[in-house]
């Protein structure tokens, strides 16, 4: 969050510091006498600054109302109705700093209008489980690579919405056992192995939908997620 905000921030300020030195030079000048010229470049100076800082400051307000929409859906549970692009453009905003610090991209294909009544804050943490893991697991040893969010109806009051990436794979062994509590391939390294399990665990629980997933060795992975758009019902996980 502070990452993001320094930027327009900083804008701001550098922009308001040399408005005041404008400001002094200018009244310094009246004290002596000035031109019509230097009186509209004053303006002119007064003006370029104040839609820096306007612009910077709205974007450091919309920057602020996304990160608190993003940590109050993840402290509630509460049930709303919401587009998907919208939460996934704020998962997307709140995960850029650590993808920053990567070789790595998320593209977001995910469409508006997509409109669900259902759990924002749960469906977030599904998301940033899922974008975590790839960065953690999917391109090791690779200096490129991509994170693909997409999503679509699927069938009568259904969504469907897939994270993808092209990295190495899972092998078919643990492909099995990516969803079990404590499974992880980096004991020891900083993973707890419940990244995934907590993803199965809201998306078949409070979000009431289906999860899949399929990888093949140097192909990628595949996580496909279906959700009520309405109230939820009973969940299954499938692994191919």
């Amino acid at each position: 969050m502070a990452h993001e905000l320094n930027t327009p921030i900083g804008n701001a300020v550098t922009a308001s510091s040399t408005l005041n030195d404008v400001y002094r030079q200018f009244n310094a000048r009246v004290a002596t006498g000035f031109t019509r010229s230097v009186f509209n470049d004053f303006l002119a100076c007064v003006d370029e600054a104040g839609r820096i800082i306007e612009r910077n400051l709205s974007r450091a307000a919309e920057l602020i109302g996304s990160f608190k929409q993003l940590a109050v859906d993840q402290t509630s549970d509460q049930r709303r109705p919401f587009d998907l692009r919208e939460v996934v453009q704020e998962v997307g905003l709140a995960m850029k700093p650590s993808i920053r610090r990567t070789p790595f991209r998320l593209v977001d294909e995910v469409p508006a209008g997509l409109k669900l009544d259902s759990y924002p804050g749960p469906l977030g943490q599904v998301l940033i489980n899922l974008i975590n893991n790839a960065l953690v697991h999917a391109f090791e040893g690779r200096d490129r690579g991509a994170i693909t969010l997409t999503a679509a109806p699927a069938g009568e009051d259904w969504l469907r919405l897939v994270v993808s990436d092209d990295g190495c794979g899972i092998s078919a062994v643990n492909l099995k056992r990516v969803f079990d509590p404590f499974f992880t391939t980096r004991m020891g390294q900083g993973g707890s192995g419940l990244g995934l399990h907590i993803t199965h665990q809201l998306v078949t629980g409070i979000l009431g939908g289906r999860v899949r997933i399929e990888s093949e060795e140097g192909k990628g992975t595949s996580v496909t997620i279906e959700l009520p758009c309405g109230p939820g019902r009973s969940g299954q996980i499938v692994v191919e």
